[in-house]
């Protein structure tokens, strides 16, 4: 059977993907999945029943997950490529939904993004703050952007970056930018649905909204001139109030709201302001130790779950 799609998994050990290893078996599409796991230290992937299993060595940090990805791409066989997470779940016909509708031009697909871990407004928080526009029910069709994390790409689109790749994936602002500059349109299949589970403990919360903030500003200010860097830092304190606005839009779009609201609110309250706090760092003193932080939760995210959310 042909394959028609290559999952890629950044990880440190088996262990770590151990319960995405098993989604993905139980995927209607699996005879034509490409399991492709890239890993500073190789291991060996227990038995599956996918159509081909590669595992890369690569040189890259362990906590550096674009980097990673980016090698997995250019390991990969099938046209299409899906840049999958340690700690989001796909719908057994998930990955069908995909691969059908990369036998049409778009040269990216993305799964709507339901909360894995519904039991706290933390949670919650998190979905909407990082996924908001994609948050499941959605209606679906044409999108100006995607985001990275669990979304698939035409594998030629993301090799014709070169060397710039593994920045570019770092944030869906920049691969997407890239993607629609050739000509490109993105989709997003209402009917693929995976449930990702989000940092709920309470101190990794704090730690994780401030560094997001801080590296997501580092990054985007890299070689702007200092005084572009203070204009935006000084312009933090707004972030809140824009952030805020489309997440309660996209609260109300979700039909979530009798169900979100006014619950959700100290907790977006205090994420927006976190998230701000680290974005004004970010701008004014760069990354710090954020990327680092924000690579090690994301790869080894069952740590940061509280006690009970799963």
């Amino acid at each position: 059977m042909t394959i028609e799609l290559s999952v890629i998994l950044a990880t440190d050990r088996f262990d770590t993907i151990r319960d995405v290893v098993r989604h993905l078996n139980a995927q209607t599409a699996r005879e034509r999945l490409e399991l492709v796991v890239v890993t500073p230290s190789a291991f060996e992937v227990e038995e599956t029943g996918f159509g081909g299993v590669r595992v890369v060595e690569s040189d890259a940090e362990a906590i550096d997950v674009a980097s990673l990805r980016a090698a997995g791409v250019n390991a990969a066989s099938a046209p299409a490529v899906l840049l999958a997470e340690t700690h989001s779940f796909p719908a057994p016909d998930s990955l069908e939904r995909l691969i059908e509708r990369h036998r049409d031009s778009w040269v990216a697909v993305g799964q709507a993004i339901c909360n894995g871990n519904p039991e706290t407004m933390r949670s919650w928080t998190n979905l909407f703050l990082d996924y908001g526009p994609w948050t499941d029910p959605s209606a679906g069709g044409e999108m100006r952007e995607l985001p990275t994390h669990n979304s698939s790409f035409k594998r030629a689109e993301l090799l014709a970056c070169g060397e710039q790749l593994p920045e570019l994936l770092r944030y869906s602002a920049g691969i997407t930018a890239v993607l629609r500059a050739r000509g490109g349109r993105l989709y997003l299949e209402p009917r693929a649905r995976t449930f990702h589970v989000n940092v709920s403990r309470a101190t990794s919360w704090v730690v994780e909204r401030s560094a997001a903030g801080r590296a997501y500003a580092a990054s985007r200010a890299e070689g702007w001139p200092a005084w572009r860097r203070a204009v935006y830092a000084c312009g933090s304190p707004l972030i809140p109030l824009v952030r805020g606005r489309r997440v309660l839009r996209d609260i109300r779009r979700t039909g979530r709201s009798a169900e979100l609201l006014p619950g959700i609110l100290p907790a977006l309250a205090a994420g927006l302001a976190l998230s701000a706090l680290g974005e004004l760092a970010g701008y004014a003193l760069g990354p710090g130790g954020a990327s680092r932080l924000i690579g090690e939760m994301e790869l080894r995210r069952m740590p940061h779950v509280r006690r009970g959310d799963l």
